[in-house]
């Protein structure tokens, strides 16, 4: 059953209510890596691996059958904690 879909949840305008659109839930953001660690330490070096296997490409320098490009959404796990 929803939460946000009832009269007492929206305001006299027929928004919803702010309460329930925080972002910041209890307890949600413990252990979590901080942003700026996952941007620095595991999306930065994706990026950068990619781009070098891009230049190589451009460059003629590689086979475009011999490069393996990283898969999926899989970022390279080290842990802030």
């Amino acid at each position: 059953m929803s939460v946000k879909n009832k009269a007492k949840d929206r305001g006299h305008n027929g928004r919803i209510r702010r309460k329930y659109t925080s972002r910041h839930k209890w307890g949600v953001h413990y252990n979590k890596s901080p942003s700026w660690w996952v941007t620095l330490f595991m999306t930065r070096p994706r990026r950068r691996e990619e781009a070098h296997l891009c230049r190589l490409l451009c460059r003629e320098a590689v086979d475009a059958d011999e490069v393996i490009f990283p898969l999926g959404n899989h970022k390279p796990h080290e842990y802030y904690w």
